[in-house]
């Protein structure tokens, strides 16, 4: 782990365009990762399903095409985020809302396999000491790094209350492009995100094409076109995981019918089994 500071020539240089720029900041990992194109994807703790397929297919698109993703490690979102970036086998940075070492040591189960992940294929960062434990406003504060260090600012899923709204407000300060996902009304977990889009202060993500388009790239074209059954299946999936007998009364399909469609789309990585046994799109 190192220390750098404004006047260190391998400091990343988006961070300059803050008014503050941390000083200094704690890099464990990767430093060329805080250089290099990236975009910051942000969200709510309490994701739903589809907030998490979308973090996880934004992030996967983005590193698959070479832009580092970065996030704040918090459960929901930002987890999800930083898994797609690693399962595209791309790089991503965490902007933790602790130092390093106190995070490492009080990370527990799936958070504390992430973070490592993360360090072997990116870089945790800090602004503040190694064993300075966390504060609620070290997060407010920290919101600031992650809108700097990206590009673009996302915001999939956002509640009014949400600290994913404190990261677009400080890129739009930056004048950084903001953009957000629009989700259904009346759910909690969209209010925020659909609030900055009717209000003018995000633009409407659509999709990852829309989004790498924005960072003047194109999305990698898949190796196989979906049939029309597969099209189905990933359409009925994406909304939230379902059980297979559901999935195949909603199709009217046999389940043998729909069984050799999903191990086709399993295969492929179009689809994936939770851990209670429904299927989610990828």
């Amino acid at each position: 782990m190192i220390g750098l500071g404004p006047a260190d020539p391998r400091y990343p240089p988006r961070l300059l365009d803050l008014r503050c720029p941390p000083d200094p900041l704690w890099v464990d990992g990767d430093r060329d990762a805080l250089t290099d194109r990236a975009v910051s994807i942000v969200g709510t703790r309490r994701m739903t399903p589809y907030g998490a397929r979308v973090a996880r297919e934004l992030a996967y698109a983005c590193a698959d095409a070479g832009i580092v993703v970065v996030s704040g490690l918090a459960q929901g979102v930002d987890s999800a985020a930083h898994e797609g970036a690693l399962e595209a086998h791309g790089r991503t940075v965490a902007v933790l809302g602790a130092g390093v070492t106190s995070y490492l040591a009080d990370a527990r189960g799936r958070r504390r396999r992430l973070a490592y992940a993360i360090r072997t294929s990116g870089a945790l960062v800090s602004e503040f000491p190694p064993d300075a434990p966390p504060q609620i406003w070290t997060f407010a504060q920290r919101d600031a790094t992650i809108a700097a260090l990206g590009e673009v600012t996302v915001v999939v899923e956002a509640p009014i209350d949400s600290g994913a709204l404190i990261t677009a407000d400080e890129a739009r300060k930056l004048r950084r492009p903001v953009y957000a996902v629009p989700g259904p009304i009346g759910v909690a977990a969209s209010a925020g995100a659909n609030a900055l889009i009717a209000s003018g202060k995000a633009h409407a993500l659509t999709g990852a094409p829309m989004l790498l388009e924005a960072l003047g790239l194109r999305l990698a074209q898949r190796t196989h076109d979906d049939s029309d059954e597969d099209a189905r299946v990933l359409d009925l999936l994406a909304a939230s995981p379902l059980d297979p007998d559901a999935l195949a009364r909603q199709l009217g399909l046999r389940t043998t019918v729909l069984a050799a469609i999903v191990a086709r789309l399993l295969i492929r990585g179009r689809i994936a089994s939770t851990t209670d046994g429904r299927l989610a799109r990828r």
